[in-house]
C-alpha cells in the first residue's frame, strides 16, 4: 500500500500537461460540434429545409438551437394579410436529436481523455481539462452563431398560408 500511495501523492503534484490538455479539448468538441452539425444537416434535409434556402446557414442555426441557443427571426409579414407591418419574435426551441449527440460524443472523447492522464489524475489537471473544453465549446457555438446568421426568405404562398389566412389568393 505504501508504493500505491507514493505513486498517488507523486501524481497529485505533478505539473499539467497542457499541450495533451487542449489536444483532447479539440478532439473532444470538434467531433462533437462534427456530430451535432451533421445531425442537423440531415434532419434539415429529410423535412427539405434546404429548399427553403441555404443549408450552411440553416445548419449552424440549428447546432446552436441544440446546445440552448435561440433564433431570431424577423421580416415582411405580408403574407399574413398585413401590409406593411414588420414581424420581430424569438424562436427558442431545442431539437434533442442534435443535443444528444453532441452530449453523447463530448462526454465520450472527454472521458477517453481522462483514460489516456493515468489512474490518478490531480485536481488541477480535472479542472484544467473540464475547463478547456468548456472554453472552446462556448468559442465554437459563438463562431457557429456567427456563421448561422443569414437571410432566409420563405415564401407563404408556396406553403400554402394564403389559403390559411384568407390573404391574396382569393
Amino acid at each position: 500500500m505504501g508504493a500505491a500511495g507514493e505513486a498517488g501523492t507523486a501524481k497529485g503534484h505533478a505539473r499539467v500537461p497542457w499541450g495533451d490538455v487542449l489536444m483532447s479539448a479539440v478532439a473532444a468538441v470538434s467531433w462533437a460540434l462534427i456530430g451535432m452539425a451533421g445531425t442537423a444537416a440531415l434532419g434539415l434535409r429529410l423535412l427539405e429545409a434546404d429548399a427553403a434556402g441555404s443549408s450552411g446557414p440553416m445548419t449552424a442555426a440549428v447546432v446552436a438551437l441544440g446546445a440552448g441557443g435561440s433564433v431570431s427571426p424577423s421580416g415582411d409579414v405580408s403574407v399574413f394579410g398585413l401590409s406593411g407591418a414588420e414581424a420581430d419574435t424569438a424562436i427558442e426551441i431545442t431539437p434533442l436529436g442534435v443535443s444528444l449527440v453532441g452530449a453523447v460524443l463530448l462526454s465520450w472523447f472527454f472521458l477517453r481523455s481522462l483514460r489516456g492522464a493515468g489512474v490518478v489524475i490531480a485536481p488541477a489537471e480535472l479542472l484544467a481539462r473540464a475547463g478547456s473544453v468548456v472554453a472552446l465549446f462556448v468559442a465554437m457555438l459563438g463562431g457557429l452563431a456567427w456563421a448561422g446568421h443569414d437571410v432566409i426568405t420563405i415564401d407563404g404562398g408556396s406553403l400554402g398560408l394564403d389559403d390559411v389566412t384568407g390573404g391574396s389568393g382569393g
